[in-house]
């Protein structure tokens, strides 16, 4: 039997996000120059997701803050282009064009070199590692290699978690500064999280050089998480981890994996061959 790591939605409704949203998307966070439709477009597309029963046209204006009209045009678009599909019951939901971009881009890029450096370095195949970028507070989980011990952790493709409580997530938050940190977690969106406590977890994880989820994703789990580094780039988004069955740990098995991802993100941060 495997356990499941537990989805995750930060504070707050999602399919409330009201203009904020629109304006944190259409305002880029490094200054450079947006457009803000293809912002809002994106936005819907998030709503979409966060709604497996769809939303009304009046649902994702009200969202958005945005005019009837203007909401109407988006999904319009989106729905022509197959990301977008409408019901008989006039409820949007994501189209069958999103499967074929997520089916092209998990066949090549980082997901794909992922795969290939996981059948390198773990090749008993026991525990379940994953590849997971941070989105501002939380994990999107983008690749994973199962692991085929009983009570292996599973996680779905495209699940998000709050990056505080992730190994992934803290992994990669050790790249950035305590301001920055402070600044993403400012937003409403992430409030409840104990920034000062994070900032300490943060530092003892820069300095041992991994970060450890102590059963905060999954009863009975620990996890390991190490950042996958950009050369010439001081921060980093991306990072993979792996998840044991506390009990299994000691000091000899939290080495043996410790050093394993450490192998696993320098070969993903180096190697610059194409996915097969």
């Amino acid at each position: 039997m495997s356990s499941t790591a537990v989805p995750y939605h930060a504070s707050g409704d999602r399919n409330a996000a009201g203009s904020e949203g629109v304006r944190d998307m259409a305002g880029s966070r490094d200054g450079a120059a947006t457009v803000p439709s293809v912002a809002r477009a994106a936005r819907i597309l998030e709503l979409l997701a966060s709604a497996p029963e769809g939303m009304t046209l009046s649902e994702v204006a009200r969202a958005l803050g945005l005019p009837p009209s203007s909401a109407l045009a988006i999904c319009t678009t989106l729905r022509q282009a197959g990301l977008a599909h409408r019901t008989p019951e006039r409820r949007y939901m994501l189209g069958p064009g999103i499967l074929a971009l997520a089916e092209r881009y998990t066949r090549g890029g980082l997901p794909a070199l992922f795969m290939r450096a996981c059948r390198d370095a773990l090749p008993d195949a026991r525990e379940t590692v994953v590849l997971a970028v941070r989105e501002w507070h939380e994990v999107v989980y983008l690749a994973q290699r199962p692991g085929n011990r009983p009570l292996a952790v599973n996680y779905h493709l495209g699940m998000r978690l709050p990056a505080h409580t992730t190994a992934s997530g803290k992994a990669a938050l050790s790249t950035v500064t305590d301001a920055e940190v402070r600044e993403i977690y400012s937003l409403p969106s992430s409030s409840g999280v104990d920034v000062d406590l994070l900032i300490e977890d943060l530092r003892k994880t820069r300095e041992r050089g991994y970060a450890i989820d102590d059963e905060e994703t999954a009863p009975g789990m620990v996890c390991l998480g190490v950042p996958i580094t950009v050369p010439g780039a001081s921060t980093t988004t991306a990072a993979v981890a792996v998840s044991l069955v506390k009990s299994t740990v000691d000091d000899e098995v939290l080495s043996e994996y410790v050093g394993v991802m450490r192998a696993l993100a320098e070969t993903l941060s180096t190697d610059p061959s194409p996915a097969e």
